[in-house]
């Protein structure tokens, strides 16, 4: 590619679009520049013009017009919301009134049982016998036996109601046996279960009568390995109601 040589003197260029000067050269001023290889050769006047047009390019299309501002968007004013409309006041639903409260109805008594011809006299006692009737429970639970006679030993143990060794020693003395504690008393809940077959146990009152200081009272128990019903003669004595026989016994239906 061509290279040509230019020698300016004092020479001045300005942009025509902006009217700005572009080149001032102070004296003779030497510039080397290349030209395209379409030009043809260059002559002193021609390489003058293409070097001035060179220069001048850079001017030829005026600069770009700064950015117009944005436009600031007004504001928006939103439309103001009403409140929300309250609800209705719903209505509470209607209580129903409360049921009447129910009176439990009084246990039904039962009725009294039929007395024997011989305890017909006198006043009729309650259900359960009253003081007469008590003193027969306690009669029957006196028969009560343990289950065994381990557990028989443990409850007179624990009522210290245990013999004295000296008893034990009496007894062995009179025997001519030489028994334990334990073994006497063992023995004792042996006897005690052979005689209580014939006792009344676990009784149940069921009413009865009384006259003066005497009392009848019906009752069923367990006796001789069967389920009777029986009458107790009950008499009060040193203000204390006690049981003096029982007998007419007759099994339960």
């Amino acid at each position: 590619m061509p290279a040509l040589k230019v020698t300016l003197d004092n020479a001045a260029f300005s942009c025509a679009a902006t009217n700005e000067t572009l080149i001032r050269l102070q004296g003779p001023t030497t510039t080397t520049m290349t030209l395209p290889r379409h030009l043809p050769h260059p002559t002193p006047l021609r390489t003058a013009v293409v070097a001035i047009a060179l220069l001048l390019a850079g001017c030829a299309t005026p600069p770009p017009a700064p950015p117009a501002p944005a436009p600031i968007a007004a504001p928006v004013e939103t439309a103001p919301v009403p409140p929300p409309s309250p609800a209705p006041a719903v209505a509470p639903p209607p209580v129903a009134p409360a049921p009447p409260p129910v009176t439990p109805e009084p246990p039904r008594e039962a009725a009294p049982i039929e007395l024997p011809d011989y305890a017909r006299r006198g006043k009729r006692l309650p259900a359960d016998g009253g003081a007469p009737g008590r003193a027969v429970l306690a009669y029957c639970r006196s028969f009560e036996l343990d289950r065994d006679a381990g557990a028989y030993y443990n409850r007179l143990q624990r009522e210290k109601r245990l013999p004295r060794e000296d008893e034990i020693a009496q007894r062995n003395q009179q025997s001519g046996q030489a028994l334990t504690l334990r073994q006497y008393v063992e023995r004792d809940w042996a006897l005690r279960r052979d005689n209580n077959r014939s006792a009344p146990q676990r009784c149940k009152v069921l009413g009865g009568s009384i006259e003066g200081n005497t009392a009848l009272v019906v009752f069923e128990a367990d006796l001789n390995g069967r389920r009777q019903r029986g009458t107790a003669t009950v008499q009060l004595a040193s203000k204390a109601w006690k049981v003096r026989d029982h007998g007419d016994w007759a099994p339960v239906k």
